[in-house]
């Protein structure tokens, strides 16, 4: 959508270009700290299919998806900040009032990356790759789905009251000329205020933690903060690994990656037709 009423932010190939290296940099500290400290995680999402199609990025993707067991992921957190505490600040839900993202990110320190949606916060607004933590799902499938539906409606409702309580000023300023995108803002931001009056956005983030952290141990393992209602597997899946290569470099990759791509992707080793491809947009990059 962004992409659409945003096209002045459209990142042009030499930015996209600089990004991905500061990014790959980003990952390749992190890769330091997990072999050291023996952390499991692997390269997951878009990051993944580069890696399986391309060897690197998908020329036209803007970011890094890593994921990891949650007590990985805990271990992660303490290493990277014993580790680098001026070079990275890591983010994890609920650390503070303007954190308000799902998922665990490892913020570069002195640079500057501003989501148009983020535009009203003032903190958080660095480089980043995202850390998505898979959690214990459950085992029956009715109660899988039913589980990724309700995570996925409290984080929405989070986010709108987001959008109330920090309005993005560029959404803002752009929807004054702009009646289909003022219409969409309005709801949001009418749904963002009817939230925030019922529960409120620290309620739901905190709602998102709780659900998406189950205890129970049920042989199948997810990613709720994913957004994917299919990406739950047997914990087989998430537990055996191999590597695969990355802008000439070897990272953990799920080992049955195919049925992980397919469940999730389709036939992913498919370029999409230009039309069809995610074209990402930052208000605000500086390296």
């Amino acid at each position: 959508m962004y992409s659409t009423y945003f096209k002045e932010y459209i990142l042009d190939d030499a930015m996209l270009k600089r990004l991905q290296e500061e990014l790959f940099k980003i990952l390749l500290d992190i890769d330091y700290v997990c072999k050291k400290h023996d952390i499991k995680y692997m390269l997951c999402g878009g990051t993944l299919i580069g890696a399986i199609r391309h060897k690197g990025f998908i020329p036209w993707d803007d970011d890094i998806d890593l994921m990891m067991i949650r007590s990985e992921a805990e271990k992660l957190v303490v290493a990277m900040r014993e580790e680098f505490p001026e070079k990275y600040m890591v983010g994890v839900p609920l650390c503070d009032e303007q954190y308000v993202v799902k998922s665990i990110k490892i913020f570069k320190r002195g640079t500057k990356y501003v989501e148009i949606p983020f535009a009203g916060l003032s903190k958080f607004d660095m480089l980043f790759v995202d850390v998505l933590v898979i959690e214990n799902v459950p085992a029956n499938k009715l109660a899988r789905m039913i589980h990724s539906k309700y995570y996925n409606f409290i984080y929405k409702a989070a986010s709108v009251c987001v959008d109330y309580k920090y309005p993005s000023p560029v959404i803002e300023e752009k929807a004054k000329d702009n009646p289909e995108l003022a219409k969409y803002w309005k709801t949001r931001k009418r749904l963002g205020s009817f939230f925030s009056h019922v529960g409120g956005m620290k309620f739901y983030l905190k709602q998102c933690e709780k659900v998406g952290n189950m205890k129970k141990h049920t042989g199948w393992l997810g990613i709720p903060s994913g957004g994917c209602v299919v990406e739950n597997f047997p914990e087989k899946m998430y537990l055996e690994l191999t590597t695969a290569e990355f802008c000439g470099r070897q990272f953990p990759v799920p080992k049955d990656y195919d049925e992980n791509l397919r469940v999730v992707f389709g036939d992913y080793m498919q370029i999409p037709e230009p039309s069809k491809r995610d074209c990402h947009v930052a208000y605000k990059i500086e390296f």
